[in-house]
């Protein structure tokens, strides 16, 4: 009887230890950079180096109209090797801070930090704002390409993603929550 009584103490235990409950920001990080993330049609930013090199290793070319003057924008059209390392739009400069250029495909993510959790919208769902970047495998792209936030509905170089995370036997990635 005594022996029947541990062992469902220690099922007790190792269930609360399989619970929603355990949702952590190391377990997070393991979750996001443990395989690629499946990314459809969001921005990453490029500084100006990464984008005066992206135009030397004929990943995009010169933009079709001259940058330089407040208020003018352009546009480097992609090239099959762009293309090819999952960039899926032309690189846009001029209209924000930085470069930025779209990506799409099964991406490997680093992240840089985890800002904030919160529960999300429906039962067993968290939303978690994290700093983080993608992996692009060509010399022009040393460090990860941060990946743009979505505030209100648009595309912001001053927020961070956010993710959706939903448990099923365990914590996993839905989705990029665009808010």
């Amino acid at each position: 009887m005594r022996a029947l009584k541990y062992s469902g103490a220690a099922l007790v235990i190792l269930l609360t230890g399989c619970s929603s409950s355990d949702f952590n920001y190391g377990k997070v990080r393991g979750i996001i950079e443990g395989s690629p993330l499946r990314l459809d049609a969001e921005y990453v930013m490029l500084s100006q180096r990464e984008y005066m090199c992206g135009i030397q290793e004929d990943l995009w070319d010169t933009p079709t109209t001259p940058i330089g003057l407040a208020g003018q924008t352009g546009v480097a059209r992609l090239t099959q090797k762009g293309r090819d390392l999952k960039f899926s739009d032309d690189v846009s400069i001029g209209d924000m801070r930085y470069p930025y250029v779209q990506v799409r495909g099964d991406l490997s993510i680093s992240v840089t930090e985890i800002t904030s959790d919160r529960d999300g919208p429906e039962q067993f769902t968290k939303l978690v704002e994290t700093k983080m970047g993608v992996n692009i495998p060509n010399t022009c792209f040393p460090n990860p390409l941060p990946i743009m936030g979505v505030r209100k509905g648009k595309f912001t170089q001053d927020y961070s993603p956010v993710l959706f995370f939903r448990y099923n036997n365990g914590w996993s990635i839905d989705r990029v929550f665009h808010n």
